[in-house]
């Protein structure tokens, strides 16, 4: 038999085999190869948590709008036990205070992230928190003002509150990964750039209750998961 013949009937098999691959598949392939990494989508439980009432108006009249409460969303991260970030190196995350609310009510931030409070409304804050990964007291300021950014140093919950308005109150989730999300209001979630193996996926849900579940990873996957019936408690 011509060695030329079944060199050319290897390379035909080889062709008919690639065009069995639909477009999308072969390039979600050569994506794969280039990154090495993995990605984890999917959906988990938002709680529907009770929200503190908000005064109506603050000051003489013309009274001060205070605007709704963001409705609530749940974090998730993968892994644990990574290095804080450099402060000096990092971009600050902002967590406003606008329409005497919050914004955003959640954020997740890794370790070692200086996160700034800068003032939009027209009366004074004064953000402070007492919780032990980061206690800190910002003082009164006005609008336009930003005090200087605090360091999270260590993984936690850090609850915010501001000392004028006792109905403001949001939730910083400080970990020790570089892969974390806040979800959509529907629990909806996306992680990339996962390096492959073995994961322990933390999802928080409220103050009192983070729960968790383990992944494999795989060079290129993506693992669509669907966490929305996980064990819960009522919330206060």
């Amino acid at each position: 038999m011509n060695p030329n013949a079944n060199v050319r009937r290897v390379l035909a098999l080889a062709g008919a085999a690639v065009m069995l691959l639909s477009p999308a598949s072969a390039a979600d392939s050569v994506e794969a190869s280039k990154t090495g990494t993995a990605r984890i989508t999917g959906i988990v439980p938002v709680l529907r948590k009770k929200i503190p009432s908000a005064i109506k108006d603050y000051g003489p009249p013309p009274a001060f709008k205070v605007d709704k409460h963001e409705p609530p969303r749940s974090a998730v991260w993968v892994g644990s036990g990574a290095a804080p970030t450099n402060p000096a190196t990092t971009t600050p995350l902002r967590i406003q205070q606008s329409g005497y609310q919050f914004r955003p009510a959640l954020a997740v931030v890794r370790s070692g992230t200086p996160v700034v409070f800068p003032n939009e409304d027209r009366l004074y804050h004064s953000v402070f928190s007492k919780s032990p990964p980061r206690r800190f007291d910002l003082g009164r300021f006005r609008k336009g003002e930003e005090p200087t950014a605090v360091v999270m140093d260590s993984p936690g919950l850090v609850q915010l509150f501001c000392e004028v308005h006792e109905h403001m109150r949001a939730n910083l989730v400080v970990v020790d990964t570089p892969w974390f999300a806040v979800t959509d209001t529907e629990g909806r979630f996306s992680i990339e750039g996962v390096v492959p193996g073995r994961h322990v996926v933390s999802i928080w849900l409220s103050p009192k209750q983070t729960v968790t579940q383990e992944v494999d990873l795989a060079p290129g996957q993506t693992l669509d998961v669907n966490w929305s019936n996980l064990a819960q408690e009522p919330t206060k």
